[in-house]
């Protein structure tokens, strides 16, 4: 069979769906990758057979993908399928949409083969969890055509899939529910040594000068991390970047960390009020443990970025907002980010939008680096906060100073310059590009 990708355009390596093209590819498949905004995928679809088209879809981006598959069918004759995480949790909106053929939930590896080999016996296919081990590579060769991903100095890589929380802003307590019946295969890594070997094959293959791990907590597994660690330093040596959960970490771990090549590393904080933290139900973590992992990691020369929410639903948004800003200017990061929330339809944290009429249910929860979709006070301070935010950090606003600065107006023109301008040093000051 022969089969295209189509994503509107990506901004980072999609590990899942280079997983799936080398699933299919080890079965004999022919798979492509189109960026829509790039290469247009009514061009290709004009100049090649294609069998199948599959679209990965997250929640936000799901009425783009859908009315993009609805144009190409109306001109070309292929099946379609709809997985990813958007279908995963909704996937009756594909199922009672006429133009879609199939609907896969949750891991496709399985279900795409069956679907391919004409073994599906229904339009919704609920995914197997595979066993990570016996999984090929993934297949790089479809997203680094573009040289932009090919040539890149930082690529992606997931030593882990999965992860225990179950944070009321995410779906992960649903998924759980869902796979309920395949709970034995929650939770699992790759050994460090198929890990190490898929970093080299990349090395040896493309230009690689940094290593990034899409993992949600490299340290869940301490003893996992610490045989990756020593077979890492030995074998690759290539600097290399995370994400930690604070009450993982301890001195040992970070030497290993700082001694393997690690450069840098997440930690989440998301508010440092502790009433806000159990709304959130992030974790039995305390702002004590978050300062000593960043000291910690600081101490060794890991660059930390403390991540952040602001725009929640809670009494006083922005006094909670500045209160974790506060906390930020006091620990004084590398880098302090800052998402808004977006509280995506059928999480908790929804649910609690709902209840305080915060929100509507067809209200559209788009883009973290935005606008806040919530009727909540302070508004236009939430939304010119997330932009000034790192900056106010960096060089330690005094708060006051900050609340006055955020009462002033900002073009679109302006709001995207200081965006693009913070990511300009981002690259520079963390990933070293």
């Amino acid at each position: 069979m022969k089969i295209i990708f189509v994503e509107k355009k990506l901004r980072i390596d999609k590990l899942g769906i280079l997983y799936l093209s080398a699933v299919m590819r080890r079965s004999g498949h022919a798979v492509t990758l189109i960026q829509d905004d790039v290469d247009n995928a009514e061009a290709y679809l004009e100049n090649n057979s294609v069998d199948f088209v599959m679209y990965s879809v997250m929640s936000g981006e799901h009425r783009w993908y859908l009315k993009r598959n609805k144009e190409l069918k109306a001109r070309f004759k292929f099946k379609s399928v709809m997985g990813g995480p958007h279908f995963t949790f909704f996937p009756e909106q594909g199922e009672r949409d006429p133009d879609v053929d199939f609907v896969v939930i949750g891991p496709g590896e399985k279900a795409v083969l069956d679907i391919l080999e004409d073994r599906g016996s229904s339009k919704v296919i609920k995914g197997t969890l595979p066993d990570v081990e016996a999984l090929p590579e993934p297949d790089r060769s479809i997203l680094y055509r573009y040289e932009e991903f090919g040539n890149a100095g930082m690529k992606r890589f997931i030593a882990g899939r999965d992860c225990p929380n179950a944070c009321t802003y995410c779906f992960n307590h649903v998924y759980h529910k869902i796979f309920s019946d395949q709970k034995s295969k929650f939770f699992q890594r790759r050994s460090p040594a198929k890990m190490v070997a898929e970093i080299g094959h990349v090395r040896d293959s493309y230009p690689l000068r940094t290593v990034y791990f899409n993992d949600d907590d490299l340290a869940t597994d301490r003893d996992w991390l610490l045989t990756f660690l020593s077979l890492y330093q030995s074998q690759i040596g290539l600097p290399f970047c995370g994400s930690v959960r604070a009450n993982n970490l301890d001195p040992e771990l970070v030497l290993n960390l700082k001694n393997a090549g690690c450069i840098f590393l997440n930690i989440a904080l998301e508010s440092a009020n502790p009433q806000t933290q159990r709304m959130l139900r992030r974790g039995n973590i305390s702002n004590k443990q978050v300062e000593d992992a960043t000291r910690s990691l600081e101490g060794v020369g890991i660059k930390v970025r403390l991540q952040n929410i602001i725009g929640l639903p809670v009494d006083d948004p922005l006094g909670d907002a500045l209160e974790t800003f506060e906390f930020n200017r006091y620990l004084n990061p590398t880098d302090s980010w800052v998402a808004i929330l977006q509280p995506f339809y059928g999480t908790d944290i929804w649910k609690h939008c709902l209840d305080r009429g915060l929100l509507n249910p067809d209200d559209d929860c788009l883009n973290f680096y935005e606008t806040t979709p919530l009727r909540i006070q302070n508004r236009k301070e939430i939304n010119n906060l997330h932009k000034w935010w790192y900056f106010a950090v960096r060089y330690k606003f005094p708060t006051e100073f900050l609340r006055i600065l955020l009462m002033q107006d900002l073009s679109d023109d302006t709001r995207d310059q200081i965006q693009k301008y913070r990511w300009d040093l981002t690259a520079k000051e963390i990933y070293r590009i």
